[in-house]
């Protein structure tokens, strides 16, 4: 390698030569003991002068941050919350604000004053157990505790991950409730002419959409003619911000069902624009959407109970899990059902979404008996 070395207060900037395109300017220094280095740019966008100086950034900002021996968890989680959980951070508001819900109150009461080598995991094990909540909230408050120690090795704060040797089921004490098609009908029927929540519930149950998605719905997003849906952005806890996912931005096709239905609320809306949300509030004249929470509370609780519906934690995503369970039962392929619930990944779909609606299960089990009864009966 060809570079020409310039001494620089304290490191020094190289001049290198690549094998392909303009020399470089890279600043290497001493932090810690450990050698450190970092690409400027190269000689054709920064002189020597402005080299200097972003040299001179560099090196502050790294000097800013504690020294890996003594960093307490409170530091690297101040440090996390700073570059991975900022407003521009990019990342969605609901993982966002849960992301600072766990550590505000799990992780730094508990461990904040410790230094980052004095997290054991066989300990963070121990506190888990100690925790009141289900095993998912606990499995989610280790992910969490873990991608900070990520970050940490990541920015060389920290050279191990303790927590990846933490040990937490995630598996519910109890399965989600879903609602059978029968049912989602019986309470559609008491929601007549309640709008815009029978339209929602009935958004929700035909295409499995996650509340926040529901009801940041624009008009917009809406194409009657080609009968498909853009899920472009999720309007969560009063904050309008991107979906949760890259595959959550799958549009969805629109059965003739959802389109008649969402015309049918379209002309009885007075906010009909394209810029408008398909669920406005009248009370903020059309400026916010609905808030979903109150109108489940209001509306959809009472039909529910109207219904005869005795099934517990009930919800705009129970819907969700409704639809992943009849997308398999009604004998679409597992590729199609995680496309359509905008998945990642089939096991999502499968192992956490999807169950068997319950006269799918009556009928594999008659099945299962008159086979065997067959057998009994020609054995005798």
């Amino acid at each position: 390698m060809n570079y020409k070395r310039e001494r620089y207060q304290q490191g020094s900037l190289t001049i290198e030569s690549r094998s392909s395109g303009p020399d470089v300017w890279v600043y290497r220094w001493r932090q810690s003991g450990v050698r450190r280095k970092q690409l400027l740019g190269n000689v054709k966008e920064l002189t020597k002068t402005q080299a200097q100086k972003k040299a001179a950034a560099v090196l502050e900002q790294s000097l800013a941050v504690p020294e890996p021996t003594k960093v307490t968890v409170a530091e690297l989680v101040g440090h996390y919350k700073e570059r991975e959980l900022g407003k521009d951070s990019g990342k969605a508001e609901k993982p966002r604000k849960a992301y600072l819900y766990i550590f505000n109150n799990y992780v730094l009461p508990k461990w904040g004053s410790l230094p980052l080598g004095q997290v054991k995991a066989v300990a963070v094990e121990d506190w888990l157990r100690t925790l009141s909540l289900a095993n998912g909230s606990k499995a989610k408050v280790r992910e969490v505790f873990g991608a900070a120690f990520r970050h940490a090795m990541r920015h060389e704060l920290h050279s191990t991950n303790p927590i990846a040797n933490v040990r937490q089921v995630r598996k519910r004490a109890t399965e989600p409730a879903i609602l059978e098609p029968a049912e989602i009908v019986a309470i559609l029927k008491h929601l007549e002419g309640v709008e815009p929540v029978r339209t929602a519930f009935f958004i929700a149950a035909v295409l499995g959409m996650r509340r926040g998605e529901i009801f940041g719905l624009k008009w917009a997003d809406v194409d009657f003619d080609r009968a498909v849906l853009s899920i472009r952005r999720s309007y969560v806890d009063g904050i309008e911000g991107p979906p949760k996912t890259e595959s959550s931005r799958r549009p969805l096709p629109l059965p003739p069902q959802a389109i008649e239905t969402l015309k049918a609320w379209k002309e009885k809306s007075r906010y009909t624009k394209p810029e408008h949300w398909v669920f406005a509030s009248e009370f903020h004249f059309g400026k916010l959407p609905l808030w979903p929470g109150t109108l489940w509370r209001r509306n959809v609780v009472p039909a529910i109970e109207a219904s005869g519906i005795n099934k517990p934690k009930l919800g705009w995503h129970t819907l969700r899990r409704s639809y992943a369970s009849l997308l398999l039962s009604s004998g679409a392929s597992l590729r199609v059902s995680m496309e359509l619930m905008r998945h990642s990944t089939a096991e999502m779909t499968l192992a956490t979404y999807a169950q068997t609606i319950g006269d799918e299960k009556r009928e594999a089990g008659e099945k299962v008996a008159s086979l065997v009864l067959v057998k009994k009966e020609n054995a005798a």
